[in-house]
């Protein structure tokens, strides 16, 4: 049980270490990407080996967990909350909420990273 339990927190930490690393810098309108696979191509050239192994270990499933931590950071750095509607409309295929957004390209990463093996 301890060991489970230290394991949530390391993925609640990871979470957070991706947030504060993107958020220091946010781009501006003109730098956004405005498709998933430029998001996620972004975002992995970011992550360390660790954050990737993380990712790439949890469940589907199990990836709301990075909603409060990296998704706030993705949801920040490339505009979901100012305007990043083509980013947005290509994460959902229609207009959605920036949250349900940042959460289609965590799922992205993470499949990604799945491809990778």
């Amino acid at each position: 049980m301890k060991l489970f339990i230290a394991f949530l927190l390391s993925l609640t930490f990871c979470g957070s270490s991706f947030a504060q690393e993107k958020e220091a810098e946010l781009l501006g309108p003109d730098n956004w990407p405005t498709t998933v696979s430029a998001t996620v191509a972004d975002l992995l050239s970011t992550l360390s080996a660790a954050d990737r192994e993380a990712i790439r270990s949890a469940k589907k499933d199990d990836l709301i967990r990075y909603h409060h931590g990296w998704g706030t950071g993705i949801r920040n750095h490339y505009g979901l909350w100012r305007g990043n509607q083509a980013l947005i409309e290509d994460a959902c295929h229609e207009p959605c909420h920036p949250d349900t957004a940042s959460n289609r390209i965590i799922e992205a990463v993470w499949q990604a990273l799945q491809d990778e093996g």
